[in-house]
């Protein structure tokens, strides 16, 4: 049983900078791209755009400041939408459901099976991952619908995000 008087529920700023760092390392996937199957990601001309303009930088200095510029756009997008269509490029239909049935697998109280994930995908980080379970089980706790359906979205992404990231380490 979780004590939340003992919880700041607060998001943390380095959890909210891990976030955006990931974000920022998704874009060089999705710059990675071919141009017909960035015309089908579930984004807005402009971050199209801004997305073809990084395939198409060579300067190491450039590429890092467009990087950082796409990766905030992606927070600005349906992120859920884009990383979940980045993940059914990258990964064959029996690989996603490898991957995706580590969301019914996880659980606040088994840390030997969160060890075991941060183990298998390399880009996940243990407290990030607790943090994510931890907002589902709050939003149980206080009944909240619609807290526990974003929670759960932001989880899915999350194996999703570590999913893709893990590939390119």
């Amino acid at each position: 049983m979780i004590d939340w008087s003992e919880h700041d529920m607060r998001v943390s700023r380095t959890e909210l900078k891990k976030a955006h760092e990931r974000l920022q390392k998704l874009s060089v996937p999705l710059a990675a791209l071919s141009k017909k199957q960035m015309k089908k990601l579930p984004a807005t001309e402009y971050f199209l755009a801004e997305l073809m303009a990084l395939s198409d930088i060579t300067s190491a200095t450039a590429r890092n400041r467009q990087i950082k510029r796409v990766g905030k756009l992606i927070s600005e997008e349906d992120r859920h939408a884009l990383v979940d269509a980045l993940f059914q490029i990258r990964f064959s239909k029996e690989q996603a459901v490898k991957i995706e049935g580590w969301y019914t697998r996880l659980n606040i109280n088994d840390e030997s099976t969160l060890k075991q994930f941060c183990k298998q995908f390399k880009a996940a980080e243990r407290n990030s991952l607790f943090q994510l379970l931890l907002w589902i089980e709050y939003a149980k706790h206080m009944s909240d619908d619609e807290l526990l359906q974003e929670s759960e979205t932001d989880l899915l992404s999350y194996i999703k995000e570590v999913a893709i990231l893990s590939q390119l380490d």
